[in-house]
């Protein structure tokens, strides 16, 4: 019988102690700003604001080509010089854009210009998926054309 006390004693007292132990919630997190939770396809794809004609004219009007025309070298004989950046970014629910990346091999010049042009962008409008809205991926190839007189 004692033993039989005992137990209960210590069983009640654990779970006095567990009771009286409370696990504080986690600090809040924003986690806008990165790719936890991004979608890869949604109902509504993540758009430039004022669409896709004012995004081609927002690159073609900050793309900086004069440096990359006077540093990138190639063969004497090769008279055009064409490569593709492939950027791939997150489009944040606030709109920002995150986590740029040139997914493809590319000359380093090349690249950074294409983040550079990219991470310069205004927000965006973002992607919805079930009626909310959502962080979404984006690939945006942006190609170089260089050519030698």
């Amino acid at each position: 019988m004692k033993q039989l006390i005992g137990l209960s004693i210590f069983l009640f007292s654990a779970c006095c102690a567990m009771a009286q132990t409370t696990v504080p919630p986690p600090p809040p997190v924003n986690i806008s700003r990165d790719s936890v939770g991004a979608f890869d396809k949604v109902e509504i794809e993540a758009q430039f604001t004022g669409g896709d004609l004012a995004w081609k004219s927002f690159l073609m009007k900050h793309l900086n080509m004069d440096e990359i025309t006077d540093k990138v070298k190639f063969p004497k004989k090769q008279k055009v010089f064409k490569q593709t950046a492939i950027v791939k970014f997150v489009v944040c629910t606030d709109g920002s854009l995150c986590n740029i990346v040139t997914e493809n091999n590319v000359h380093p010049l090349i690249k950074a210009e294409a983040e550079r042009v990219i991470k310069n962008s205004p927000n965006w409008v973002p992607a919805i998926q079930d009626g909310k809205v959502v962080k979404a991926y984006r690939r945006q190839p942006i190609t170089f054309l260089i050519e030698r007189e």
